[in-house]
């Protein structure tokens, strides 16, 4: 009984072996069939693919004009006119920026100056446009030579300059004072160490050059009777300076009345008095607003002469003058 049942496990085993082994060749050849009826050949198939790409061409600017060598305008801004350059661009004339065009000058030490509203000139060829810049210097903008930077960009953003040229700015001295006269409260014969009532003097450099410690001076003349006119207070009896003491000082506190001795028609030299170029609309009353303040002092009012009013009016005498170099 037993070995009976042994034969016939063995022979189960072997017949479900032999049923998965046909099963799997049966499987083979239905995916064979399958993929020969798709196509398949045991070769892979193939296709083609176009590729495209497109390279910008970069603006390109040249035929800039050179601007002619400018003088500043006192006290306001000078527009320097006529910057011309021309532009192209492989890609086609439409591809420029036209509102982009502008142009930039600067001078190390000098604030730069620009305008980004350069005027669109001629379209010169399939390629090119023409543009058309100014620019506005200030009358503290410093004297040499500012190179002029153009530039612009195509509508891909691409950027373009040129820096070729530059534009000479010349040096101009000037400057404007106020006020322009002067008045005492009245004093008396033997009064030391007086000041005016209208005092300082304020200098603004209208022009573009500085004006170093020694470029400043003082001309006095001395001051005739109205009355009297052979009396005189003489210039040297004055005093003036850069520094003074406190709004409300008087005597030897104000130090004015240490300041330059003046003398008849003789100009000297404001000492410590500079007035480097700046902005004078900042009104700081220093350097960085192109200022500089003059402070008088009447040192001694002179024995011997009558009382009477005394000024530059008179024939023998003249108004008095500050100047810089």
């Amino acid at each position: 009984m037993g070995k009976v049942l042994k034969r016939n496990s063995r022979f189960k085993i072997i017949v479900i072996a032999f049923l998965l082994f046909a099963s799997f060749v049966a499987m083979f050849l239905v995916s064979y069939e399958n993929l020969s009826g798709s196509g398949f050949t045991g070769a892979l198939s193939s296709s083609t693919t176009t590729l495209s790409v497109t390279i910008n061409s970069a603006p390109v600017i040249y035929s800039v004009s050179t601007p002619s060598s400018q003088s500043i305008t006192e006290s306001s801004t000078k527009q320097i006119n006529n910057i011309l350059f021309n532009v192209t661009d492989a890609d086609g004339f439409g591809t420029i920026n036209n509102n982009s065009a502008q142009v930039r000058i600067n001078l190390g030490g000098e604030d730069d100056r620009f305008n980004s509203s350069c005027a669109v000139g001629a379209q010169f060829s399939s390629t090119g446009i023409s543009f058309n810049c100014s620019v506005a210097i200030w009358y503290f903008d410093g004297a040499g030579n500012w190179t002029v930077n153009v530039s612009i960009n195509d509508t891909s953003g691409v950027y373009a300059e040129n820096r070729s040229k530059s534009v000479e700015i010349f040096s101009t001295t000037a400057m404007v004072m106020s006020p322009n006269a002067l008045t005492y409260p009245t004093v008396e014969i033997g009064n030391t160490n007086t000041t005016p009532n209208n005092d300082p003097v304020t200098i603004n450099n209208t022009g573009n050059r500085d004006i170093n410690a020694g470029g400043v001076t003082g001309t006095g003349y001395d001051l005739q009777g109205l009355t009297t006119t052979t009396d005189f207070i003489q210039a040297a009896n004055f005093s003036i300076a850069a520094v003074n003491g406190t709004s409300t000082c008087t005597g030897v506190s104000c130090l004015e009345c240490n300041g330059t001795m003046m003398a008849n028609n003789t100009a000297q030299v404001l000492t410590v008095a500079n007035i480097s170029a700046g902005n004078n609309s900042l009104n700081t009353l220093n350097g960085s607003s192109g200022q500089e303040q003059l402070f008088f002092c009447l040192r001694v009012v002179p024995t011997g002469i009558s009382r009477q009013v005394y000024d530059t009016s008179g024939a023998y005498t003249s108004p008095w003058t500050i100047a810089v170099s």
